[in-house]
């Protein structure tokens, strides 16, 4: 501050007592949520202190069985309250079961049940106390979980030096990542070396006499099939005189000569021979000598090396220095050849570093409560099993004892600190079009996704059953066509899950949305008719898909008939007003009087009233938009006007249409409120445009395109003529009120299908 004028030092105090005040006010209405940090600043880039803390500690963590008809009663596999660290917790903790059975219903006799128990994090230890009637004052170990993971035996078995202690890899790579290489880890590594090379000029030198001796017995077969020869008086073989010719020095210039005497001649090559196996013999034994001679060494070397090692661990001991060489230690080899050290830790090192083994394979590390402790634990089923939600984490190794189905091993996921708000601008962007009036959306329908890998039906071409795997399959094709085509908005018009074969229906909606949120591509979802087939109810399921990062989904209006009714609108490039409205309905399932109207349901009048409400409130800030606003709607069944196939299409028509027997006007009403496009799901070889005239009097009224999206998932049906899954786009042109679509195929997802232009200048385009 030398130098600088009184005033500006005045100044400068003030500034910092102010930005002081600013942060500590900051941190007190983040903390009393009048303010939300979080929703101006990423959660990555969010200061600790300014996170709100979680409410709650998991301080235990068990599997228990459920047997026979207590399988019914809800406390059944859950723990009593007194059971488990810190025992009673009154009105303070419990344990809360997750409720999943880790056999998916295959265990006749048993089910099994994991259960996790929880600790409020504001409570002072005179309260827990006070519930375990202990006296005030009395110190308790307040020890939370901070992390977890699971063993996979087989696995960890593999890691060096890990054969017998068979620690889970995560434990082993944390007590690593706390150790400062030392010179001690250098010369360990040089001691390797050298004895990896004594072992390999071993083996050459063992090899190097093993072909010696081969050759002097090859010889001696020579030399006993010439005498054999000679007997019988027939001349030594050309290849003979070769072996026997002088080549060595003892032998100088001299030439064997065609008249020399055979008989001499033998006797030389015999003499020769015995001389050259007499030198190899003296060899030999040298290098036996030589060898015994560094074996002797090398074992002296190797008794000092354990004298000293034993030294050093006792030191150790005494002195417990933390980055010390331990007693057991391994060499890491790296395809690039820099290898390094890698410490085995001793039961005593797990134990003092928090971790704590539980049942199947669980392993959880205590420690004091902090920010980031583990909050939350949930289990998704498969192989396949992925976790979208971005503050939780899959542990990679299955549970092990469970009575789950082979094909279906059970994972633990888990969350640590607080729970995330997905609905903050870090994971909900808005719809807008861009700078020139575009906007893109891929339609998804009937994804048909399972719990595990799915059974593929009907693929095709049928040459690729064989080894057919659903979902991964269908999420490749998925992908692709996303890296494709880049939309800026994903709409998935239902049957996202087959329910019948998703016994864990969280894993199977988990699979179907993660494409999206890992490109953080916003989203929507309307509820198909085999959805809540599976474990979780229609609510349920539209529940956990709005309430994931970058769902533009909503459950819709409660007095509502249906789940997901709801409207969404894309924002124009240089303004709030909306270019594009959305619309999203429920088509139910089945008809409630089949007897009456057999069948599949309908769109219900509440449906269609909200509807025109809905329409009527955004009639002034559409108004407001300066260019030709468009509207559309999505859902899964289709309307009785879908089999007016007397009317001019464009696609593929290749089964009936399963829409409702009732008609209940909806066509109308979305006509009326300004929709030019309706599209949907359901009939999977179904993939046509339709151009619907709607007349009264032999004058025509309305006209619409009802299309449909095409199946995409392999586990959905197909065969209908070697059907291909496909997916449809929409490419939205909003300063020209512009509407095009085509769709793209798995077998060539390269290549546009039925490209064409259904709205132009805000109006149905008349067909071709």
């Amino acid at each position: 501050m030398i130098g600088l004028p009184r005033l500006w030092v005045r100044q400068l105090g003030y500034l910092c007592v102010f930005f002081v005040l600013a942060v500590v006010l900051l941190i007190v209405a983040n903390s009393q949520q009048i303010i939300k940090i979080q929703d101006y600043i990423p959660s990555s880039l969010t200061p600790t202190f300014f996170q709100p803390a979680a409410d709650h500690y998991i301080i235990d963590i068990v599997i228990r069985n459920c047997y026979g008809y207590k399988s019914k009663l809800p406390g059944c596999g859950k723990p009593v309250d007194s059971e488990g660290e810190l025992g009673y917790l009154g009105m303070y903790g419990e344990w809360t079961k997750v409720d999943k059975d880790l056999s998916l219903g295959s265990g006749w006799v048993k089910q099994q049940y994991l259960s996790y128990k929880m600790l409020k994090a504001d409570v002072s230890d005179t309260e827990l106390n006070k519930v375990a009637g202990k006296d005030a004052t009395s110190t308790i170990n307040r020890r939370v979980i901070l992390d977890l993971t699971v063993a996979n035996p087989s696995k960890d078995a593999k890691i060096k030096g890990n054969e017998r202690s068979k620690y889970p890899a995560k434990i082993i790579k944390e007590y690593n990542s706390n150790k400062v290489a030392g010179e001690s880890d250098i010369e360990f590594l040089k001691e390797q070396g050298k004895k990896e090379h004594g072992a390999v000029t071993e083996a050459l030198t063992v090899d190097k006499d093993k072909a010696a001796s081969r050759k002097i017995s090859e010889l001696n077969a020579k030399l006993h099939k010439e005498s054999q020869r000679k007997q019988q008086g027939d001349k030594p073989t050309k290849e003979f005189e070769e072996d026997i010719s002088p080549q060595d020095p003892e032998a100088g210039s001299k030439e064997v000569h065609a008249e020399a005497n055979p008989e001499d001649e033998l006797k030389a090559a015999e003499a020769k021979a015995e001389k050259k196996l007499e030198k190899e013999e003296i060899e030999k034994e040298e290098k036996e000598q030589k060898k015994q001679s560094e074996e002797a060494q090398k074992a002296q070397k190797e008794q000092f090396e354990q004298e000293q090692t034993q030294k050093e661990k006792q030191e150790q001991n005494e002195k417990r220095v933390l980055n010390k060489p331990l007693d057991k230690r391994v060499v890491e080899e790296s395809r690039h050849g820099l290898n390094s050290v890698v410490y085995i830790p001793s039961k005593e090192d797990v134990k003092n570093s928090g971790w704590v083994e539980k049942s199947n394979g669980i392993w959880v590390k205590y420690g004091a409560p902090r920010h980031n402790a583990v909050t939350a634990i949930d289990i998704l089923f498969g192989e396949d099993a992925v976790e979208p939600r971005p503050n939780w984490e899959l542990v990679d190794s299955p549970l092990t004892g469970t009575a789950t189905q082979s094909d279906l091993p059970a994972y633990l996921t888990y969350r640590k600190g607080p729970k995330a708000d997905y609905r903050i601008k870090e994971y909900q962007p808005v719809l807008k079009v861009n700078k020139n009036g575009k906007f893109k959306i891929l339609q998804v329908a009937d994804l048909h996704f399972s719990t595990g890998y799915g059974k593929c039906r009907d693929p095709s071409p049928a040459s690729t059953t064989k080894g057919c795997q659903a979902d991964p399959r269908t999420l490749k094709f998925l992908g692709r066509v996303l890296d494709i085509e880049k939309p800026d908005f994903v709409i998935l018009t239902g049957d996202q899950i087959f329910g019948d074969a998703a016994p864990d229906a969280e894993t199977a909606v988990f699979k179907a949305l993660y494409p999206f949120i890992k490109r953080k591509i916003p989203y929507a979802v309307t509820m198909g008719n085999h959805d809540d087939e599976g474990s979780l109810s229609r609510n349920e399921i539209m529940s956990l898909s709005a309430n994931l990062p970058f769902s533009k989904a909503e459950l819709g209006p409660e007095d509502i008939q249906g789940v997901g009714n709801y409207y969404l609108t894309v924002e124009g490039p240089a303004s709030h007003n909306p270019a594009l409205s959305l619309y999203f309905l429920d088509t139910h399932k089945y008809s409630s009087n089949p007897k009456i109207t057999p069948g599949y349901d309908w769109i219900k009048e509440n449906q269609l009233k909200w509807l025109e409400a809905t329409a009527a409130s955004l009639k002034k800030s559409i108004a407001a938009y300066t260019h030709i606003h468009l509207s559309m709607a999505f859902f899964h069944i289709p309307l009785p006007e879908y089999r007016n196939l007397k009317q001019p299409f464009i696609g593929e028509n290749r089964e009936g249409v399963t829409a409702p027997r009732y008609n209940s006007n909806a066509r109308s009403v979305l006509s009326d409120i300004g929709v030019k496009v309706v599209s949907v799901g359901h009939d999977h070889c179904n993939d046509y445009c339709l151009q619907d005239f709607q007349k009264k009097d032999g004058v025509t009224e309305s006209k619409m395109w009802l299309c449909y999206g095409g199946g995409s998932g392999e586990g959905g049906y197909g065969g209908y003529g070697g059907y291909i899954r496909r997916l449809r786009v929409f490419d939205i042109d909003t300063q020209n009120g512009e509407i095009k679509t085509w769709k793209r195929a798995e077998n060539d997802p390269d290549k546009e299908i039925d490209r064409q232009t259904i709205v132009q200048g805000g109006e149905v385009v008349n067909f071709a």
